[in-house]
């Protein structure tokens, strides 16, 4: 990358405000979940398991991030129809302990994240 990419880069990052932060983040890790998942069967997912592993941390992350959203009142207004205090559990409900749930977690990432991601898309482009 060049330096004025980075510098445009870093320019846009620095101009956003928190709650921007939080949910261009939240964004950022749904996406990578999607791109890990890569439209693999759960066979082909699962036996991966450095994409398992990372999607782990995203849940992870997606989950904190929720939390911090859950207590901003503006955000939560503009995005009235995301239940953030579901999202916030995520972590707790499918990965916390040595019990994982694949059949659960197979279908978080490949059905509730992409279409949770597309909402946040679509309510960002009103």
């Amino acid at each position: 990358m060049s330096n004025e990419n980075k510098n445009n880069t870093n320019n846009n990052f620095e101009s956003m405000s928190y709650e921007e932060e939080l949910i261009f983040g939240l964004k950022r890790w749904l996406k990578k979940v999607i791109d890990y998942l890569n439209n693999r069967s759960p066979e082909e997912f699962f036996s991966d398991n450095l994409s398992f592993d990372a999607v782990c941390y995203c849940i992870l992350v997606v989950s904190e991030i929720a939390s911090k959203i859950n207590e901003i009142d503006s955000l939560k207004a503009k995005y009235k129809d995301i239940n953030f205090d579901e999202i916030a559990l995520l972590y707790d409900k499918t990965l916390k302990g040595d019990n994982y749930n694949l059949s659960f977690i197979y279908e978080l990432i490949s059905g509730a994240i992409p279409y949770l991601y597309n909402m946040l898309i679509k309510i960002d482009n009103k």
